[in-house]
C-alpha cells in the first residue's frame, strides 16, 4: 500500500469533519438560545451518545484517560460556550471568519513543541490575515443590511485562542497514544462538568428549549459533536498540525453561504474581500510550510554526493 493510499483514511475523515464543522454554527442560529445554553445542552446530551458509540467500537473509558481529557474537557467547554454565544451576537461570517485565525496561532505555538518552523516571509502573510480580519470587522459595523456586533466579535476571538489552546493539546496527547473515541467521549464529559455551573446561574432556564430546537439540537450533536471531533480527533495522529488546519478553512466558507441562503446575512464587499485575504494569506502559510516539511525530507533521505 503506498503512503498517498494509505493516508486517504485521514483526509477523507478530516474532510468530512471539516464540513460538518461549518454547518455546526447554522444549528446554534436556529435554535436561538443564549450560546451557553445551547452548549451545555449540546455537551450533556452527547455523553450518552458518544457513550454508546465508544461500546459499539469497542472502546473502553478508564480513569487515566479522563485524568488526561480534563484540561482539553475544560477548554473545549469554553471553546464552544464563546463560539455559540458569538453566533448570537455578530454575523456567522465574522465568526467563522475571526476563527479562520486558528491555523496562524496553532502554527505559532506549534513551532515550538513540534518542529514547525516560522520563515520571514510568514510576517507578511501573518499581518494580511489579521488585517483581513479587520476589514471583515469593520465592514460588518458599517455594511448596509450587516449585523453589528462588538460584542460577538470578541467573544469570537475569545473563542479562537482557547480553541487554538484546545487543538494543540489534542495533537499532543494523540501523538502520546491515546485513543481518539475513548479521549473526546472523557472531554465532553468533563466539558459538561466544566460549563453546568455556569450556565445554571448565567444563562436562560433549562426549560427554555422547546419545539423545532430539540430537532436542531440533536442535529449539532450527531454532526459537529460526534461525527466532526470524534472523526478530527482520530485523523490528527496521522496527518500533519497544519495540513489539518489549512483543512479547517473550508469551515467558514460554509457556515457563510449557509448563512446567506438559510438566514439572509448579507455579506458587503469589505466583508467578501477581507475573507478572501484572510483564507489566502492562512493557505499560503500553511502551504509554504508544508512545501518545507517535504524540501527537508527529501534532503534527509538524500545520499550524500
Amino acid at each position: 500500500m503506498t503512503e498517498e493510499h494509505a493516508s486517504s483514511g485521514p483526509l477523507i475523515a478530516a474532510s468530512i469533519a471539516v464540513t460538518v464543522w461549518g454547518i455546526g454554527p447554522l444549528f446554534v442560529k436556529a435554535i436561538g438560545l443564549s450560546g451557553v445554553t445551547v452548549a451545555t445542552y449540546r455537551l450533556w446530551f452527547a455523553i450518552p451518545v458518544m457513550l454508546v458509540i465508544l461500546r459499539i467500537t469497542g472502546g473502553r473509558l478508564t480513569f487515566a484517560i479522563v485524568k488526561l481529557a480534563a484540561p482539553a474537557g475544560v477548554l473545549f467547554a469554553a471553546d464552544i460556550g464563546l463560539g455559540f454565544s458569538s453566533f448570537q451576537h455578530t454575523s456567522i461570517a465574522n465568526a467563522t471568519i475571526i476563527g479562520a485565525l486558528s491555523p496562524l496561532l496553532v502554527l505559532v505555538v506549534s513551532g515550538p513543541m513540534f518542529g514547525d518552523r516560522i520563515r520571514r516571509i510568514d510576517a507578511l502573510w501573518f499581518g494580511l490575515a489579521l488585517a483581513g480580519t479587520l476589514l471583515v470587522v469593520l465592514s460588518s459595523a458599517i455594511g448596509k443590511g450587516a449585523e453589528r456586533g462588538w460584542l460577538g466579535d470578541g467573544l469570537a476571538a475569545m473563542s479562537l485562542v482557547t480553541w487554538t489552546v484546545y487543538f494543540v493539546y489534542i495533537k499532543k496527547r494523540r501523538v502520546g497514544g491515546v485513543p481518539a473515541f475513548a479521549f473526546m467521549t472523557a472531554v465532553i464529559m468533563c466539558g459538561a462538568f466544566a460549563l453546568t455551573p455556569y450556565s445554571l446561574f448565567a444563562a436562560d432556564p433549562v426549560t427554555a428549549l422547546h419545539g423545532a430546537d430539540w430537532v436542531w439540537l440533536f442535529c449539532l450533536i450527531l454532526g459537529p459533536g460526534a461525527m466532526g471531533h470524534g472523526l478530527m480527533t482520530w485523523a490528527t495522529r496521522y496527518l500533519n498540525v497544519n495540513l489539518t488546519s489549512l483543512m479547517t478553512l473550508a469551515g467558514p466558507v460554509v457556515s457563510t453561504v449557509g448563512a446567506t441562503i438559510f438566514f439572509h446575512q448579507a455579506l458587503s464587499a469589505g466583508q467578501i474581500v477581507g475573507g478572501l485575504v484572510v483564507l489566502i494569506s492562512i493557505a499560503l502559510v500553511l502551504v509554504g510550510h508544508r512545501s518545507s516539511h517535504r524540501e527537508s525530507a527529501n534532503l534527509e533521505v538524500s545520499p550524500q554526493t
